[in-house]
């Protein structure tokens, strides 16, 4: 594994030390996981505003698509 120097203020050594010891790993391990989290929770948050998108155009389009049938009522169709 590579080495990578954290700078930290007091606040978030302690936290990071804290969180290592109630969990039993090493302030390294606390790090790693927490990254992996924040990247997961980063595609998430894309993956939902993919599917925000998606849902929109979906509406858009099934509202385009009711007001063309709502047009051919009266047409003698």
């Amino acid at each position: 594994m590579k080495t990578i120097t954290l700078k930290a203020d007091e606040q978030l050594d302690e936290t990071i030390s804290r969180l290592a010891r109630n969990h039993k790993k090493t302030k390294s391990a606390v790090i790693r996981e927490a990254i992996v989290c924040y990247e997961l929770q980063l595609r998430k948050d894309a993956l939902r505003q993919q599917v925000r998108a998606a849902a929109a155009l979906v509406r858009e389009q099934s509202l385009q698509t009711n007001r063309e049938l709502e047009d051919s009522i009266g047409d003698g169709l």
